[in-house]
């Protein structure tokens, strides 16, 4: 919903969003120093020795899915590279590549021809970032406090 004009409103989504970029970047970090927490379960898998009984975390269904990348993203930022891309990695699933530039963003998105969602994605991915931008753009512009 567009309620940047309601100025508790956009106060809440600004924090809301910081809080967002603050724990992303947290965890892209962990990640970085192999601490995410995908890390340590293919470590954990990948320690079990041939014929060893693996725990049954990595034969449930939960586990099984938490492996399934219907979205793969990849961050590609060079001053060479004007547009990049790649494939999906599961049959129904979309390859999302973006790059970051001081102006602007680009996205390439792909996806296999029969599904429908991609589409979809790309107009909400927009609509996101051009809400955020907003956001950004209005708390900049705001005076600040004279208290």
């Amino acid at each position: 919903k567009r309620d940047e004009m309601d100025a508790s409103k956009r106060a809440e989504k600004v924090a809301l969003l910081r809080e967002a970029v603050n724990s992303h970047v947290k965890y892209i970090g962990l990640a970085a120093n192999a601490m995410g927490v995908d890390r340590h379960f293919l470590g954990l898998a990948l320690s079990a020795k041939e014929g060893e009984a693996v725990p049954s975390l990595f034969s449930h269904p939960l586990y099984a899915r938490s492996k399934t990348w219907r979205v793969s993203t990849s961050h590609l930022t060079h001053p060479r590279f004007d547009s990049w891309g790649y494939g999906e990695v599961v049959p129904d699933g979309v390859g999302l590549a973006y790059s970051i530039h001081p102006n602007n963003c680009m996205f390439c998105i792909t996806s296999l021809r029969e599904n429908d969602w991609p589409e979809r994605l790309s107009h909400l991915l927009e609509e996101a970032l051009v809400e955020m931008q907003t956001l950004n753009e209005m708390e900049l512009a705001a005076p600040a406090s004279k208290l």
